[in-house]
């Protein structure tokens, strides 16, 4: 691997690291905010997957599953909450001026401390666990779980005519 993949992968494991700590310290996050966080964070995971295996289709697969995954997650939030997203500029400024921190601690600890340096080893990380023999059974019940909670919801939200959150049992 040459050196600027190393860099951009460096870049996305800050970036990554941004996101898991604005979602510990964002404490009004919505249900659209979380799911456009995951988005990113599930973009981020395949640039540096496609970067590392050169291998397109895998990175496809992850993307639509997480794509159907959010749907069902809005479908769910929709149903069941509120979407009420509160603004304040004053918990943003307090949010970016965090995030500046950490970056900034980051890249000292990164710079300073030569042994907190990460070794890039990928010749023996194979990605393709989940669809080998142990371990794709649990991939499709998972999926299959998905699928039916997502159909039992439609069907007794549409059955009462009302969102889950107003349905008086």
């Amino acid at each position: 691997m040459n050196n600027s993949n190393e860099l951009i992968l460096k870049i996305f494991m800050l970036l990554i690291m941004i996101i898991n700590i604005s979602i510990i310290f964002n404490k009004n996050i919505s249900p659209l905010n979380f799911m456009m966080t995951l988005l990113m964070f599930t973009m981020i995971i395949l640039i540096s997957i496609y970067i590392i295996n050169q291998k397109s289709l895998y990175c496809l697969m992850i993307l639509i599953s997480m794509i159907s995954g959010n749907m069902i997650m809005f479908l769910y939030f929709t149903s069941l909450i509120n979407n009420y997203h509160n603004k304040s500029f004053k918990s943003i400024f307090n949010y970016m001026l965090i995030i500046i921190i950490f970056m900034f601690s980051m890249m000292l600890i990164y710079y300073l401390m030569p042994s907190m340096k990460i070794s890039h080893n990928y010749s023996s990380m194979n990605i393709y666990k989940i669809y080998n023999y142990p371990l794709y059974l649990s991939t499709f019940m998972l999926i299959l779980y998905l699928i039916l909670t997502l159909l039992f919801s439609m069907k007794i939200c549409l059955f009462k005519h009302k969102p889950l959150r107003k349905i008086n049992y």
